[in-house]
């Protein structure tokens, strides 16, 4: 090669730059299309509810799918401009408020929820699955899948309602609530626990079976590895191979649970804040559903929608700053 010959880029490859703008303006096309889908959806459902109760003539699904289009394009026309009327708020709904507004309080509100309940799932979670692991063939470890799979399969609903039920039972035997309440009459001068923690709970509760068993399988494979045996064999103690080993390489699967557990925690927000009158977007969503309010309803499910594509953004950038495999492979492999 002559000094002053440009090297050129290999033939068949492109810039990283371009395949990064053009990653970025597929995620942007896909969230456009996820975000009309929703509010469509919600818009069309609501039109045929109140059709099914109407007493004029019947409409059918092709008689109503032009308005709700048309009624899709003006929500997001008036989103844009920053107005989307007004909606009732608060357990007694008698405030009336800009719809927007709503929608901050309501996510924030929710967004606390979730949190701690994600921090309680992700913490036990984590503890139970990684001693169950370490103690594969104690009778701890059958107790804690065992466990599992009745978190798994309780329906919120059901776990909440036990909840209500164990805090009127404590409530009428000691004259103090383990958490306050709304909507039942019963007057309380104190509760032993803050308000969140009781819903929390309740989200928590399928989420932490699903971390603890993820946490149990992949560290029980880990711990099987010939990597973990070198180590062990090197003199290492049992704790630096579990917290320096076994369970870094456990990371994704781990992050992965904890993601996935959030999207369930998210499908059962609306009938868990509504159990315990949680002012949150859930209980705010239902509420629109009730008064048959379409602008309402379509704005909190796309921010729960837009909440998931998040979410799934969040993860992949994870996946790669834990697993240095996913960076080579993005970068394409350069050695």
């Amino acid at each position: 090669m002559e000094a002053n010959e440009i090297p050129q880029p290999p033939s068949g490859t492109s810039h990283p730059l371009s395949g990064w703008l053009t990653g970025l303006l597929r995620r942007l096309v896909l969230v456009a299309g996820v975000a009309f889908g929703i509010v469509y959806l919600c818009t069309l459902g609501l039109r045929l509810g109140i059709n099914s109760t109407a007493s004029a003539q019947p409409r059918t699904v092709s008689d109503l799918a032009g308005p709700a289009f048309e009624e899709t394009i003006a929500f997001f026309e008036d989103a844009f401009a920053g107005d989307l009327g007004y909606s009732y708020y608060g357990v007694s709904q008698r405030t009336r408020l800009p719809t927007l507004e709503v929608l901050a309080e309501t996510y924030t509100q929710s967004a606390k929820l979730l949190a701690v309940s994600i921090g309680i799932a992700a913490l036990i979670g984590v503890l139970a699955g990684g001693l169950a692991a370490a103690r594969s063939y104690s009778p701890a470890a059958l107790s804690t899948l065992t466990l599992t799979v009745i978190g798994v399969s309780i329906p919120s609903f059901f776990l909440a309602l036990l909840f209500q039920v164990a805090d009127i039972r404590f409530y009428e035997r000691t004259g103090y609530g383990l958490f306050p309440v709304f909507g039942i009459s019963i007057h309380r001068t104190s509760a032993l626990l803050p308000q969140v923690i009781a819903p929390a709970v309740v989200l928590a509760a399928r989420p932490l079976a699903q971390i603890t068993r993820i946490t149990f399988v992949t560290l029980s494979d880990i711990l099987r590895q010939d990597y973990v045996r070198t180590a062990r064999s090197k003199g290492l103690t049992s704790r630096t191979v579990f917290f320096r080993h076994a369970l870094r390489n456990a990371g994704v699967s781990v992050l992965t649970a904890v993601v996935v557990s959030l999207r369930f925690s998210l499908g059962s927000l609306p009938v868990v804040e509504s159990f315990f009158a949680w002012p949150g977007i859930g209980f705010a969503m239902l509420n629109g559903i009730l008064a048959r309010d379409a602008r309402t309803v379509s704005a909190m499910a796309l921010s729960l929608g837009a909440t998931f594509l998040v979410l799934n953004l969040v993860l992949e950038f994870l996946y790669r700053l834990i697993d240095p495999r996913r960076r080579t492979a993005q970068n394409g492999g350069d050695a």
